[in-house]
């Protein structure tokens, strides 16, 4: 479909920019949740490491800071909708959202994105960046042109992980010799 079908309907089908290769997030009632993600597009991989309120919140803020430098002001997320496709453990989430441009404008439109899959992580990933997907070819945002050098999105090695890392040792050291 060509890109100026997006100038009337940021709803139209699109071909993907961005593609999630791999992620991760851990999460926990006595912790803060964390995200590890690398998405793919425009011959490079962005990448991003971040904390968050809880999985989703922290894969979502991943992707933010993954594609910050395509993404300029930021997005707001609008709508976050899950629902099970049918009954049972084993049925699959599928989520919707939309999200807009972060501005002053009030009647920005905003940008659909839909996932389906058995993992509510990966659907509600998938899905988000289905959105980012629509804004930037609504937008016409030339992502080559945004794009860091390869590798620029890494975020380097927290200086608290080591000491974080130690710390678990020494307690987990504790609890078998006590």
């Amino acid at each position: 479909m060509s890109t100026s079908a997006f100038a009337s309907d940021p709803t139209a089908t699109h071909e993907p920019i961005f593609a999630v290769e791999r992620w991760s997030a851990t999460s926990g009632s006595a912790r803060s949740s964390r995200a590890d993600l690398v998405l793919t597009g425009a011959g490079r991989r962005w990448r991003a490491h971040t904390n968050g309120n809880g999985a989703v919140d922290a894969l979502l803020k991943a992707v933010d800071i993954a594609l910050g430098a395509v993404l300029g002001e930021g997005v707001e997320l609008q709508t976050y909708n899950v629902h099970a496709t049918g009954h049972g453990h084993d049925t699959s989430a599928a989520v919707t959202v939309s999200l807009r441009p972060r501005s002053d404008d009030p009647h920005a439109p905003a940008y659909p994105g839909r996932a389906v899959h058995e993992n509510i992580l990966e659907a509600s990933l998938t899905a988000y960046v289905d959105a980012i997907n629509r804004l930037v070819t609504h937008g016409n945002v030339d992502v080559a042109a945004a794009a860091p050098a390869p590798d620029a999105t890494e975020v380097p090695a927290r200086a608290d992980d080591a000491d974080t890392s130690e710390h678990h040792k020494e307690r987990f050291m504790e609890m078998f010799n006590h």
